[in-house]
């Protein structure tokens, strides 16, 4: 897969630290809270000893944080600190309730938790491109073949721009020719990993604060 080449090396927050926070899959029975059930179904287990993976849910748990405003949402120097301490347990009980942002929201919405964003509809595209950028703050939710990305910006397109990877942690642009290119050829090699036809279409949540 791609190394973000064009990320800012000083703005961005890789996850350095997999050893101790486990890095994408859910955390560890010790580091979990007792008697809750969520681990029998994410966590260690026969096969996967490192738990479950928890794209779905970091993907989520970003873009609500990510538009409600949470400063180390995007603050690379403080994103594997939040990710240690928060984003990951979040992101385990999110991706528990399956599916997509969609279906997420709307359980937390079940379960009486607002999420303060507004989902929008699945859109099926190739290629994301800046006309699909609403105006004022956004983020977006991609789904890209049995894996699970986010993306956003503050303030139009011409502002700084994120890539949250969960495996690699948090991509920021200051110019977004870089953030879509970075973002296509992720995506590009990703289908291109999984032998998919180069036309195969990613599915996109944009969303905004609510």
């Amino acid at each position: 897969m791609p190394n973000f080449l064009h990320a800012s090396s000083t703005l961005s927050g890789k996850l350095l630290n997999k050893n101790i926070h486990g890095g994408n899959h859910a955390p560890k029975p010790g580091d979990w809270w007792a008697n809750d059930d969520t681990l029998a179904r994410q966590g260690p287990e026969k096969g996967r000893p490192k738990g479950h993976g928890i794209c779905k849910g970091v993907a989520s748990s970003w873009v609500i944080a990510f538009l409600n405003g949470n400063t180390e949402a995007s603050d690379g120097s403080k994103y594997e600190e939040y990710y240690t301490n928060f984003l990951r347990f979040q992101a385990t009980m999110i991706k528990d309730f399956g599916k997509h942002i969609d279906s997420h929201v709307s359980k937390m919405a079940d379960l009486h938790l607002d999420a303060n964003i507004n989902v929008g509809q699945k859109l099926e595209l190739v290629e994301f491109e800046e006309r699909y950028i609403p105006a004022g703050r956004w983020a977006a939710y991609i789904s890209v073949w049995h894996h699970d990305i986010a993306i956003g910006g503050k303030w139009g397109a011409s502002s700084t721009l994120y890539i949250n990877e969960p495996n690699t942690g948090l991509m920021v642009y200051s110019d977004k020719r870089h953030f879509l290119a970075d973002l296509k050829a992720y995506i590009s090699k990703r289908r291109h990993s999984k032998k998919l036809p180069a036309n195969e279409k990613a599915g996109f949540w944009v969303s905004t604060p609510a």
